[in-house]
């Protein structure tokens, strides 16, 4: 049977039993819509953050890797890719312009640094993203500048917050291709 809620949640401490019986004090846990947390940041879903090593992003930059490769797949709507370039640079360095991705065998583009592979269902990913541009920032957006936009270098991917995406127009940065 399925579990009924009978009235609204406590909105301040409540007594509940503890295993032993006793009794304990509990406060709301703060995943209420209502309290501010990483989560109530407003997304946009045209952008998404990936982390990238910089040994990737200079073969980006020198358009000898045209795809980004990923085993996930990110929303339909995204346009553009933030690239968290790692560790020593630690920091958000640049824009791709780019579109639906690609599954294995639909590249046949052997130009590009993995793309072969990727066709060949040698990889692990699979998903390729083309890289139909690419933007420099300005000032790269270093850890407590994330910080500011509540963003913390993503382990494999997240969605752009507005107000990073709004503040940092692609018409301010350095067009690269």
């Amino acid at each position: 049977m399925p579990a009924i809620r009978t009235g609204e949640k406590p909105k301040e401490n409540t007594r509940q039993l503890t295993l032993t019986g006793e009794l304990a004090s509990v406060t709301p846990s703060s995943s209420s819509s209502k309290s501010p947390s990483k989560s109530s940041t407003d997304r946009i879903y045209t952008d998404a953050i990936l982390s990238i090593k910089p040994e990737f992003v200079e073969l980006i930059t020198e358009q000898k890797k045209n795809h980004e490769y990923r085993k996930y797949e990110l929303r339909d709507t995204v346009a553009r890719i933030w690239v968290y370039t790692t560790a020593p640079t630690s920091a958000i360095s640049h824009v791709i312009v780019t579109s639906r991705p690609k599954t294995p065998g639909q590249v046949c583009d052997p130009n590009g640094v993995g793309n072969d592979d990727f066709d060949n269902g040698m990889k692990k990913s699979k998903f390729g993203y083309p890289i139909l541009s690419l933007y420099k920032l300005k000032t790269p957006l270093e850890r407590e500048a994330m910080k500011a936009y509540g963003v913390t270098p993503p382990q494999s991917y997240m969605y752009a917050p507005k107000k990073m995406v709004d503040e940092n127009p692609l018409e301010d940065m350095e067009k690269v291709f």
